[in-house]
C-alpha cells in the first residue's frame, strides 16, 4: 500500500520556506480580501445591529477617585450588552479641559491592563478603556464595541471625533471589523 501511494502523494518539505511566487500571493491577497469582505458584509451585520439597538444600553457611572488624579478624572463605566452581558471599563477626562478635542477607545484585553493613559487625557481627549470580557466570541465583541462606539460619539457629539487608540499593525479583530463597518456607513 506504502509504495503504491508514493507515486500519488507530493513530497512536502515541512521546513522549507514559504513559496515566494507572484502567483501565491495574489492567492493569498485575494483570500484575505474575501475574507474581510465577508466581515463587513451589510446583510450579516443588519439584523444583528437591529437586536442590539432594541435592547436597553442600562448605562452608569461610578467615580473612582482611586484612580483619578489632579490631572485625570476618572470614572467607571458600566453598559449592557445586546445579550444582557455586563459590559465595564473606565473613561478618562481631564478636569482642565471642558471641551474635549475628540475622544479616544481603547481595548484592554486583561483586567490588569486597565487603567486610563495620561498621555491621552493630557492631549486633551477623553480616553475610553473597554475591559474585553473573557470567551466572548467574535461576534459579540464587534457588537460590544458598536455599542460603545454609539456612546462614545453621543457624548462627543459626532463619530468623526471618536478614533480607535490601536495602529494597524496590532489592531485587534473587532476593531478592524467596527473599522470597516464604520468605512461602509453601516454603523
Amino acid at each position: 500500500m506504502r509504495a503504491s501511494l508514493r507515486g500519488l502523494v507530493p513530497a512536502v518539505d515541512l521546513f522549507a520556506p514559504p513559496r515566494e511566487s507572484a502567483g501565491f500571493w495574489r492567492k493569498m491577497d485575494t483570500r484575505l480580501r474575501l475574507r474581510s469582505n465577508y466581515l463587513v458584509e451589510p446583510n450579516f451585520w443588519r439584523a444583528r445591529l437591529e437586536r442590539l439597538r432594541a435592547t436597553p444600553r442600562a448605562l452608569a457611572f461610578f467615580p473612582r477617585p482611586d484612580l483619578s488624579s489632579p490631572l485625570v478624572e476618572v470614572d467607571e463605566w458600566r453598559l449592557r450588552a445586546h445579550d444582557g452581558e455586563r459590559l465595564w471599563g473606565l473613561r478618562g477626562r481631564s478636569p482642565f479641559n471642558p471641551d474635549p478635542f475628540g475622544a479616544s477607545v481603547r481595548l484592554a484585553l486583561a483586567p490588569a491592563l486597565t487603567e486610563v493613559d495620561v498621555a491621552v487625557v493630557a492631549e486633551g481627549q477623553v480616553e475610553w478603556v473597554l475591559q474585553v470580557p473573557a470567551g466572548r466570541r467574535l461576534e459579540d465583541r464587534v457588537l460590544d464595541l458598536v455599542r460603545l462606539w454609539e456612546v462614545v460619539a453621543e457624548f462627543a457629539e459626532g463619530a468623526d471625533d471618536v478614533r480607535f487608540a490601536h495602529s494597524e499593525q496590532a489592531m485587534p479583530d473587532e476593531v478592524a471589523i467596527c473599522t470597516g463597518l464604520r468605512k461602509k456607513g453601516i454603523i
